[in-house]
């Protein structure tokens, strides 16, 4: 049984088909795929810090040894960009060609995938190495890490699920308001993409201070 969580914080942002999102330790970056951008914002007044293009953009997006990484086109590969510039650096197949990668999240434990098709959450070495793969119960839109857990969105759901990596297990679900797709953690809330108002929202969830 899931119950709901309230909005914190909401921003509306200058976006439609809101995807990935990510906390830079100062910046909320998001990606939006109607006209191929990611974007920055200021978490405190919501105003729009930075802004590129970015062609083919799909699903979630990623910080990895200071660059962006954001999940692209059809086959949903992994491209590299430069926060700066947005210069593309590298890009790169995703590690299950065919299935729908839709969450991306680096941590000091490794990379962390999830696929909507699949329904698991893998985590892999840099080199690719397949470290872990978790079932989970919903379609993941999109993932991202605290100091010990996994949390992610199911957008047709409506919820955000909170994962226990050591156990192996999903620990509770909640309700979110609106529809997520990406989500981000800044070190005490979950931030996650609205994709129904294209609104960021930041929620507290009580399973992670269990």
């Amino acid at each position: 049984m899931s119950v709901s969580v309230e909005s914190t914080r909401d921003i509306a942002v200058p976006a439609r088909h809101l995807c990935g999102l990510v906390w830079s330790g100062e910046l909320l970056w998001f990606s939006e795929a109607e006209q191929g951008r990611i974007l920055a914002v200021d978490s405190a007044t919501g105003a729009v810090a930075r802004q590129f293009a970015c062609p083919e953009v799909r699903t979630d997006l990623t910080v990895h040894d200071g660059r962006l990484v954001q999940v692209v086109g059809a086959d949903r590969a992994l491209r590299a960009v430069d926060p700066e510039t947005g210069a593309v650096v590298a890009e790169t197949p995703g590690p299950r060609p065919g299935h729908t990668l839709c969450g991306l999240e680096a941590s000091r434990h490794g990379t962390w995938f999830g696929y909507e098709d699949l329904r698991v959450i893998d985590r892999r070495a840099d080199d690719g190495r397949l470290l872990d793969s978790i079932p989970v119960t919903g379609a993941v839109a999109g993932i991202t890490t605290t100091d010990r857990h996994l949390v992610y969105a199911d957008h047709a759901a409506g919820t955000l699920t909170v994962v226990d990596p050591e156990r192996r297990r999903e620990i509770a679900t909640y309700r979110a308001p609106g529809h997520p797709t990406g989500v981000a953690w800044d070190g005490s809330r979950i931030w996650f993409c609205d994709y129904t108002t294209s609104h960021l929202r930041a929620v507290t969830l009580p399973a992670l201070d269990a």
